[in-house]
């Protein structure tokens, strides 16, 4: 019998994947001392990879609607 996967389980998935592969694109980066490209403050700039909390994105907020209402 086939596991059904969950919007949740396949979402916290999804994430953790993304969250790995940046982990290991930072360490990479600060193993050949290359410096990351990252938006910040509306701008592309290059920052050392060797300060890891400048590259740690903040929780962005979102505002949706519900289905069926109009605004």
């Amino acid at each position: 019998m086939k596991k059904a996967f969950t919007r949740a389980s396949l979402t916290s998935k999804a994430t953790a994947a993304m969250q790995d592969a940046l982990d290991k694109l930072i360490e990479e980066h600060r193993r050949e001392g290359r410096p990351l490209a990252v938006w910040q403050d509306g701008k592309a700039v290059l920052v050392s990879a060797g300060k890891p909390a400048v590259v740690r994105e903040t929780p962005a907020t979102y505002r949706t609607r519900t289905a069926g209402k109009k605004k």
